[in-house]
Formats: C-alpha cells, sequence, structure tokens
C-alpha cells in the first residue's frame, strides 16, 4: 500500500510516495505557485515514475499547517478530493511535525520549530521526547526569550533561516540547521502512516487545518 504526502503550507512544496516498508520517493516543486492541477500532475507524475496509479494509493497524508494560509487550503482541498474520488482515508500531519520530528531523530537536546509567519512573527513549537508541542504564535522578542540560557538547542524552519543572525549573540549553544528549513513530503507521509496505524485517520473532507491566529494569517501570506 502507497501511502501519499502532500506539502504545501511552506515555501517549498511536494508530494511523496511511502509504502509500509519504509522505502520511498518524492517529489518537490515551489509552493509558492502550487495550485490544484500543479497537484495532480506531480503527485501522476510521481507515481508512473514508480510504476504505480492513483488507484494503488491506501492513504492520503498532508500537512494542515501552521504555515501559508493559501497553501495550506489548496493541499487540504486536493487531499479530500482525492481521498473522496478513491475512498480513501486522511490524515492530518502539522507542518511542525513534518520539520521537527526528522531533526529530533539526529539531534541529542532540544528541538523548537521556528516557522516564519509575517514580519517579526513566529509559530513556535518544541519538541521533546519524541512528541512535538502545541504550536503557539509569537514575536521573534518572545521567541527569543525563550531561547535565553538554554544549551543544546536546535532551531529549525523557515524562521531560523530567517531569524539566525539573531540566534548567536543571544546564545551560542543554540544552534540552527541550514537543511531544516523546509517541511520534506517523506516526512508528512511517514509521519501520516504512523498515525494511520494509530487510528487517527478521519473520512476525506473531514480534516482541519492548524491555523493558529486564522485573521492575522488570511491577510497577509508568507
Amino acid at each position: 500500500m502507497w501511502a501519499l504526502g502532500i506539502e504545501t503550507a511552506g515555501e517549498r512544496g511536494g508530494v511523496a510516495l511511502l509504502v509500509e516498508n519504509g522505502q520511498g520517493y518524492e517529489l518537490a516543486f515551489d509552493a509558492g505557485r502550487v495550485h490544484a492541477e500543479a497537484l495532480g500532475v506531480a503527485t501522476d507524475s510521481l507515481l508512473r515514475a514508480v510504476g504505480s496509479a492513483r488507484e494503488d494509493l491506501g492513504l492520503v497524508a498532508v500537512d494542515v499547517g501552521p504555515g501559508s494560509f493559501t497553501g495550506i487550503r489548496i493541499g487540504m482541498a486536493f487531499a479530500a478530493g482525492l481521498g473522496q474520488a478513491l475512498h480513501l482515508p486522511t490524515v492530518g500531519v502539522r507542518h511542525s511535525e513534518a520539520l521537527g520530528l526528522p531533526a529530533m531523530r539526529e539531534w541529542p537536546g532540544r528541538v523548537v520549530v521556528w516557522i516564519h509567519d509575517r514580519g517579526q512573527h513566529l509559530y513556535a513549537a518544541w519538541v521533546s521526547g519524541g512528541r512535538v508541542g502545541q504550536d503557539s504564535a509569537v514575536t521573534l522578542d518572545r521567541a527569543l526569550a525563550r531561547l535565553s540560557g538554554r544549551s543544546q538547542v536546535l532551531v529549525v524552519g523557515s524562521g531560523a533561516r530567517r531569524f539566525r543572525e539573531h540566534l548567536a549573540p543571544l546564545a551560542p549553544n543554540v544552534l540552527w540547521c541550514p537543511g531544516c528549513v523546509h517541511a520534506p513530503p517523506l516526512e508528512v507521509a511517514r509521519r501520516g502512516l504512523e498515525k494511520w496505524k494509530a487510528g487517527e485517520a478521519v473520512p476525506a473532507g473531514a480534516l482541519e487545518p492548524c491555523y493558529v491566529h486564522p485573521p492575522l494569517s488570511q491577510g497577509k501570506e508568507n
């Protein structure tokens, strides 16, 4: 069974295919230009590349945010349409999960996900013990204050890249990861498969987006 992962909440999007034995494939694109047709083309191209078709899919996992309001909406609409057409279960994966969990597997200390929203505003979530905490909307000053005095902290996500120059003066033991800026579509598929096995899948169309503060995000795209 193939699990399809859909990533459109960040600057770089993509689709991925993951089989239960762990073998995976992905195709990335510029999420800033994504629309439903592009997602369909990318999905079918990836399926053809591995010798499969949409009918071979068994699960659809999609990034539900927080992130780009328009990107999340497009990705979720495509996931819902595909799930309804093929009678597939769907799973929502938070952007902070797709970024933070793979970093946590490689880092011995704490991990915090910073997702740039607009200006000096962030969505932040701490990762510990294989779990990602609640996403919160914070200013840069508030996020930096939470790092003060800490050590062995890895900051990942688009916010880490955007505000990397603010990290070194504050805490030399706080690092950011240049390779952990974009959420991998394959991680969305992997996390989705884990949630499905845990009974967390829902019918197509029943997914809820993770909008931390929708009124602000809707008016100002990142």
